[in-house]
């Protein structure tokens, strides 16, 4: 039975989030699914800690569209440790809303193993194999200062290296799309005469960029 709380009472833990980050087109879809009048899922919450353990967009939906100190539906659940929270908010996040990205499961699987989980008991909640995600391992783990790094697409393919300082911060910020995709933009920006001429600091990258490419493409022993 579904029970009423504040949502200033709940704890958004994101050692416990099994998805990268909050998506705001996705919190803005369901402030429109609350506008009309249609009614969420209840937010599943850890009894003792109130750590949301499935529902943190609606609960940044709830908020914005109600204020913090409004009541919503929420599962308590009673959970034996840690571990079991994370298993259950994979499960969870992993059977309905948007699929967890590759990306995704990597991160999962990582803070599966600080957790000590089993990586059966990992694959089950992910709706894969054991398999599976050591294939994963493989794609998408690196290492810096001797700890593992979970890489995203544009980096997946120093997988299994030791990464160097810029390597590991580039890999921070990076996007999720394979390095072709922001090449092939800046192609075709050029290619269509889509680019801002007038705007002196995109003017600098693309220099900066030219630069670059002339040193990195420049044949050997010239």
């Amino acid at each position: 039975m579904a029970k009423q709380l504040k949502i200033s009472s709940l704890v958004l833990d994101y050692e416990f989030y099994p998805r990268e980050q909050i998506q705001t087109y996705h919190v803005r879809e369901l402030i429109e699914v609350l506008e009309a009048g249609i009614e969420l899922p209840p937010i599943v919450v850890d009894r003792e800690t109130k750590r949301v353990v499935d529902g943190f967009h609606r609960v940044r939906a709830y908020k914005k569209f109600y204020g913090a100190n409004a009541k919503i539906p929420v599962i308590l659940k009673d959970y034996e440790n840690e571990a079991a929270i994370y298993v259950d908010a994979i499960a969870l996040n992993a059977a309905h809303g948007r699929p967890l990205s590759p990306y995704d499961k990597a991160r999962c699987i990582a803070r599966a193993e600080e957790l000590k989980l089993e990586p059966a008991v990992v694959a089950k909640a992910l709706n894969t194999t054991v398999e599976k995600i050591a294939e994963l391992k493989t794609e998408r783990f690196a290492f810096y200062e001797k700890k593992q790094v979970v890489l995203k697409r544009t980096a997946a393919h120093l997988a299994g290296t030791e990464l160097e300082k810029e390597q590991f911060e580039y890999n921070i910020h990076a996007g999720g799309m394979a390095q072709r995709f922001y090449v092939n933009q800046v192609i075709a920006m050029l290619e269509s005469d889509t680019v801002d001429w007038h705007d002196e600091r995109l003017i600098g990258c693309l220099k900066r960029l030219r630069g670059l490419l002339d040193e990195a493409l420049k044949p050997v022993g010239v």
